[in-house]
């Protein structure tokens, strides 16, 4: 969002020409001198003001997008720099004063101190794009990486590598883009050699939406924060995973967090980090500093007894990591602050911080009133709570200060996989399904009572294996439907056997999420969070969610489980084959599966002026806009599974779908709060992700292969049975799926997708 421009104000311009070393205007910082410990720290300065021949002033500060993850907000005048002595009376270098229009996005310094990565966008035409530079001499500077497309956010990893984002187009679905919260091209791992640079590059296997920030752990693997979005879930988690890509596995924030959003890691001693929490928008990546201690309390081999020091990263507990906010009075929401707001942390050789800082509400709506928000580099000490000045420059923001000292190189990692072969699937399976360290229960269906999920797991038949893809899917689609769920497609559904074992054979780099099916095709439970391998990989666990303190996956052939023996079974169809459950054909040739369906079975019943034997019967609700003031009204039916139009609001805009599709979800879908309703709100016809508690699924009851039906005949007699009409097996089925896929209206199979065939990947393809 860049606001309309005007004249620079007296008092803005002489905030321009402060001296650099110009206090933040924040009695909670001291200006006393401050003794950092190390020689020297690099830092870049990014620019949010341009000023036209004119002195008419443009001021930037979200790149038109207010998400916590952006990546490509550019304004010409920054520049990458060192500070030496460390302290605010010391020197400042302009390392790419060459590159006077650039920005910047991510600093590291390497293990030795004697160079920096960088990503620097040279002017408007270019892309970010990774360089080095010397820290001494000549500061001679290398550019390591180049392409349509921007690379972000560099740190150095053991054995010569930098690991970096990208939003870099490498598998058939092209450059995700997810359709929630951001709608924009979204950024994944990669990584490079200092020395080879793009000619030794390696790429990450993919999530839906933003991966960013990496850091380096003790052992050697890479940590990162990943944007979760799978229906209801939408937010910014711990992640590590090995330096080639493989073995990725949840750090800290997937069973509670004191933020919405957890970014911007560092390690301060093995699996205890400092971070930055906050909401997913509009805090222009900002919040409070957050110290996140995930190792395993509970394990006495963790702690060396001759030294009362935790050791190893063996200790790693991420189901029950502590989360202490050391900055209280910062808001981990998106509200204004009574003390400002943190950026990027990175720790000092004796245990203290490195902080960019600035006062006031820090959100993006520091642009209506033509102020951007002043981020300095400060010291900040855990202990003391104590926050002191080393620099700022009121006419820039001063980020990601970074200390130039020597730190000890974690061990290296070999390379598990390196072959860019996307034609090798990721093996995937559980030894017992059944094993679940979840405290949930399960109701609906067969299970007339709450059942605990490690009992319900026991009538587990089959594993659903889902692909997610977003909005690069589907042409002209910013939401999938009345529901948070994004589009999905059935790879398949693997056998589990008599020992809860189950594998199978899925594509590489592509985002699956996992259901276990009883023997009526319903979801058990929907599994809440994307996992995804690099080509060859085994991401084989121990069950359903077990422990991940518990005992380990044996090695292949060891005690080998009944799926072993049988082998893996394949879900590695092609995109075009892949089971979708589109509603309605749209633009598309292709037929709309399920409108057909509610076509051809049902609509004689249940259409505008029929409910099954009685009236149809109709809701209202009434929405009114929060920027005009003006309250539009939305008739509902209670059940018409009719094609025609209707137009509903919903997650702010007015969307048009089918009747049937507005009838079926959108009870589930109302924001309560946030309209007003008139009339009786039917049931929950579909619960997205959730058919076995769906009241059409139990209305229409489902029968098994032995006979067996989810629900009692005497009080759910099989419909349209009882009607006259027959729903075959293969139909209601195609029902469960597609709310148990979340409820989506759109799917590639309707929105004319087309698969890339340019995969920088494959075998034999050139990078630019």
């Amino acid at each position: 969002m860049t606001l309309a421009r005007k004249p620079l104000t007296a008092l803005a311009l002489a905030a321009m020409i402060l001296a650099p070393g110009a206090i933040a205007g924040c009695s909670k910082a001291t200006t006393e001198s401050v003794d950092t410990g190390v020689s020297a720290i690099v830092f870049i300065k990014r620019q949010h003001t341009t000023v036209a021949p004119d002195s008419v002033a443009t001021i930037d500060v979200a790149g038109g997008n207010g998400q916590v993850i952006d990546y490509d907000r550019y304004v010409p005048g920054g520049s990458l720099n060192i500070l030496s002595p460390a302290r605010p009376d010391g020197s400042v270098i302009n390392l790419t004063a060459a590159f006077p229009n650039a920005d910047f996005n991510g600093v590291d310094v390497s293990f030795d101190a004697k160079q920096a990565v960088f990503s620097m966008k040279v002017d408007d035409s270019d892309h970010y794009h990774l360089y080095t530079v010397q820290l001494s001499g000549g500061h001679e500077i290398h550019q390591k990486t180049r392409g349509d497309y921007d690379d972000i956010n560099p740190i150095y990893m053991p054995g010569g590598r930098i690991v970096f984002g990208t939003n870099q187009m490498y598998t058939e679905m092209g450059t995700r883009a997810d359709e929630y919260e951001h709608g924009r091209v979204v950024t994944q791992l990669a990584s490079i050699s200092v020395d080879g640079g793009d000619a030794d590059r390696h790429l990450f296997s993919q999530n839906l939406s933003h991966t960013v920030a990496p850091y380096a752990r003790y052992d050697g693997k890479v940590g990162y924060s990943r944007w979760e979005h799978l229906g209801p879930v939408n937010d910014v988690k711990l992640m590590t995973a090995n330096p080639d890509g493989t073995n990725m596995i949840a750090i800290a924030g997937q069973h509670g967090k004191p933020a919405n959003s957890i970014f911007n890691v560092k390690e301060v001693t093995p699996n205890q980090y400092i971070a930055i929490g906050t909401t997913r928008s509009r805090t222009i990546h900002a919040g409070a500093l957050v110290h996140v201690d995930a190792r395993n309390h509970n394990d006495p081999v963790c702690l060396d007894p001759n030294t009362d020091h935790w050791v190893g990263h063996a200790c790693l507990d991420e189901e029950h990591a502590q989360f202490d906010i050391l900055t209280p009075d910062v808001p981990t929401g998106n509200g204004p602050s009574p003390a400002g707001r943190f950026r990027e942390p990175s720790v000092l050789p004796d245990g203290r911080y490195l902080v960019s800082w600035a006062d006031g509400a820090v959100n993006d709506l520091n642009q209506s009133s033509q102020t951007a928000p002043d981020f300095g580099v400060y010291l900040y000490d855990p202990k003391t709570g104590k926050n002191s000045l080393i620099y700022n420059d009121r006419s820039t923001w001063d980020l990601a200060a970074t200390p130039v000292a020597i730190r000890k190189e974690p061990p290296v990692i070999g390379d598990l996989q390196r072959a860019p072969d996307a034609s090798q699937p990721v093996r995937i399976g559980s030894i017992n399904v059944r094993t679940t360290s979840l405290d949930e229960s399960v109701k609906g269906a067969q299970f007339v009572n709450d059942t605990k999920l490690s009992d319900a797991l026991g009538q587990a038949v089959k594993v659903r294996v889902i692909e997610g893809f977003s909005s690069e899917a589907a042409k002209g689609v910013t939401m999938f439907g009345l529901t948070m769920h994004e589009g999905g497609a059935v790879l398949g559904e693997a056998d589990v056997y008599n020992d809860g074992s189950w594998l199978a054979n899925i594509p590489a780099y592509v985002p699956v999420h996992l259901q276990p099916i009883d023997k009526f095709g319903l979801s058990i439970r929907s599994q809440g969070t994307w996992i995804q391998g690099m080509p060859g990989e085994d991401r084989r666990c121990i069950g359903c969610h077990e422990s991940r303190t518990g005992q380990g996956v044996p090695a292949f052939g060891q005690n080998p489980t009944v799926a072993e023996q049988k082998t893996a079974q394949n879900l590695t169809e092609a995109i075009a084959d892949r089971a979708e459950y589109p509603w309605d054909a749209n633009d598309s040739p292709t037929k709309g599966y399920i409108q057909e369906i509610l076509t051809a079975k049902c609509v004689q019943c249940h259409n505008a002026t029929t409910n099954g034997n009685k009236p149809q019967e109709f809701y209202t609700v009434a929405m009114t806009s929060t920027t005009t003031g003006t309250t539009s009204q939305y008739k509902i039916p209670r059940f018409d599974m009719s094609a025609t139009p209707l137009a509903v609001y919903y997650d702010r805009a007015v969307r048009t779908y089918n009747t049937s599709y507005v009838s079926i979800f959108y009870p589930s879908a109302l924001e309560m709060g946030k309209v007003k309703i008139v009339g009786t709100v039917p049931p929950m016809w579909g619960i997205p992700a959730n058919a076995r508690g769906s009241e059409m699924i139990a209305h229409l009851n489902v029968k098994a292969a032995d006979g067996t039906t989810a629900f009692p005949t005497s009080t759910r007699p099989m419909h349209p049975e009882n009607v006259g009409v027959t729903l075959t097996d293969a139909e209601r089925q195609a029902l469960i799926r597609s709310i148990d896929l979340g409820g989506q209206y759109y799917a590639r199979q309707n929105t004319q997708f087309k698969p890339n065939s340019n995969d920088p990947v494959a075998p034999g393809a050139k990078y630019n």
